[in-house]
């Protein structure tokens, strides 16, 4: 059987521990975990959001993962 279409959401968990931050870091941080889930290629007018995404893209990496998760969204023959 041939799969035409296969798109699977794969979520990662990283654990980080004894990491030093700047105050203005931390804040950005805290201002990110208050919104929940916000999606690193968006583009936001949020200057906190950006920054807090843009260090988790800087420090954080697939290969940190301890824990994976995986969900079919969408399967078509």
């Amino acid at each position: 059987m041939k799969i035409e279409d296969l798109y699977v959401k794969v979520t990662y968990h990283v654990g980080l521990s004894d990491v030093e931050v700047s105050n203005q870091l931390y804040e950005a941080l805290q201002h990110l975990a208050d919104h929940g889930k916000v999606r690193g290629d968006l583009v936001h007018s949020d200057k906190q959001l950006d920054t807090a995404i843009e260090w988790l893209e800087d420090n954080i990496e697939e290969s940190d993962a301890c824990d994976w998760e995986y969900e079919i969204e969408n399967i078509e023959n």
